[in-house]
């Protein structure tokens, strides 16, 4: 992909001042403003319910609920395994369609009084109590959305149907000579779909800025003796931006809210790629959906052991984030500014920041869902997000609902049951230790090679 150099690689007089703040309006002005009419990564494949033949009621699997820019969605396959994704609320009685089940014919059937939702198209096409020779009414139906699979992602276009056929795809998880990650046999894919209750634009600004690594990862990916100190030079590309601080090493954002992040811990003989889709599933709320792909160590991701070392470590990094972010957004709701003093290595993160105010910021006539009626303040919005959310073991949002002592339904100590299973029972976790000591020595002897 051609790009264009934005930012020398020679400093300039004033590295942190306002010659460096108007060189980032440059990054983001090629970008389209219009945030509804783009594609998110919304769910891993492997997470979205099927329907299973001979399966209905109970015994049917339940469909995926989650939400994008605020819009709540429910999301499920049919026997043949296509994707479908409508807005969460029944045309019959408003309960969410998200209670129900996926029906055997590869419909959605709502709990309720147990109508059936068609994915193509979001109309009802079963009414079970309708009488003999009855028509179902016209307006039974939901706005469904379209969906895009690729490399193991499910995307979804909150806009409009019609733009979306005529859009382009998504782009592929690529190496650096363009060739697709996910059909390399010398990379092995980690993956991770998790909600956070903190603002995607937080989440996009961090990942963005690499002078925080030292000392909020202290102890993971971080050294605060390696300290240095830093020039970011900025490249635009097609349809984002991305920046250099070290040669080998390359942190980008892809617009509305993809990062890629490149860090090689040995460039050219341990490579790394990230790519990170920071879904903003309503003001206050992120999805995170979270690919790596390395080339070392492949062996692990056949151990489960080994593997959930790997993904323990991932999860690890991303809540020393978390927990600072968290702390921040608290800060932004007493009316702090997210931005006050700036140095010259800030400049990819203010990018974004500006980026933000002309699309999501927007407070009157933003992307956000108004709710059902279109009239809801962006303000009643943010009350019903992230502190209204419980999470399942896997880290997946929940509606919080109020605890009742005499509920037989309720599960004791758990907010809902679990999307994804946990990994198999702890028979192995007295093998750990030696495993890993023995994996570490081989690793270094390859090295020493």
């Amino acid at each position: 992909m051609a790009t264009t150099p934005l930012l020398s690689t020679e400093r300039p007089e004033d590295p942190g001042g306002e010659k460096a703040s108007e060189k980032t309006g440059l990054l983001h002005s090629h970008l389209p403003l219009d945030v509804r009419n783009q594609w998110y990564a919304l769910a891993l494949s492997s997470d979205i319910p099927r329907a299973k033949r001979g399966k209905v009621g109970a015994a049917a699997e339940s469909p995926m609920s989650t939400s994008l820019l605020g819009d709540p969605l429910v999301l499920w396959r049919d026997l043949s395994g296509k994707a479908y994704c409508v807005a969460d609320r029944c045309p019959h009685r408003s309960a969410p369609l998200s209670l129900g089940k996926v029906h055997d014919t590869g419909h959605l059937e709502c709990i309720y009084h147990g109508w059936q939702i068609d994915g193509t198209s979001g109309k009802v096409i079963e009414i079970p109590a309708l009488e003999e020779g009855k028509s179902i009414p016209s307006n039974a139906k939901v706005p469904h959305y379209p969906v895009f699979e690729q490399d193991g992602v499910v995307y979804v276009w909150p806009g409009s149907v019609e733009e979306a056929l005529s859009a382009s795809k998504p782009a592929r998880d690529t190496d650096d000579s363009g060739a697709p990650l996910v059909e390399s046999s010398s990379f092995v894919l980690q993956t991770l779909c998790i909600d956070l209750p903190i603002d995607h634009s937080l989440m996009v600004e961090n990942l963005l800025d690499p002078a925080h690594v030292p000392f909020a990862h202290e102890g993971t990916i971080g050294n605060r003796k390696m300290v240095e100190p830093l020039h970011m030079t900025v490249t635009k590309t097609a349809n984002g931006f991305f920046g250099r601080v070290k040669e080998g090493l390359r942190n980008g954002f892809e617009a509305p809210c993809n990062i890629v992040l490149y860090t090689p811990p040995i460039p050219g003989k341990m490579d790394l790629y990230q790519y990170i889709g920071c879904t903003p599933t309503a003001p206050g709320q992120m999805r995170m959906i979270y690919r790596a792909y390395r080339n070392f160590a492949t062996f692990a991701e056949k151990i489960p052991p080994l593997k959930r070392l790997f993904d323990n470590m991932t999860k690890t990094i991303i809540f020393q984030d978390y927990q600072l972010l968290l702390g921040q957004q608290q800060r932004l709701r007493e009316r702090a500014l997210p931005w006050n003093s700036t140095i010259q290595v800030d400049c990819l993160p203010l990018a974004y920041r500006k980026y933000w105010q002309r699309t999501f910021g927007k407070r009157s006539d933003g992307p956000w869902w108004r709710g059902w009626d279109g009239k809801m303040d962006i303000e009643d919005l943010e009350k019903l997000g992230s502190w209204d959310k419980d999470f399942d073991c896997n880290g997946c949002a929940l509606p919080r609902r109020p605890h009742h002592p005499q509920n037989p339904l309720e599960h004791s100590g758990a907010p809902g049951h679990a999307l994804r299973p946990d990994y198999p029972a702890s028979w192995w976790k007295p093998w750990v230790p030696p495993v890993t000591v023995a994996v570490a020595a081989l690793i270094a002897l390859k090295l020493l090679n």
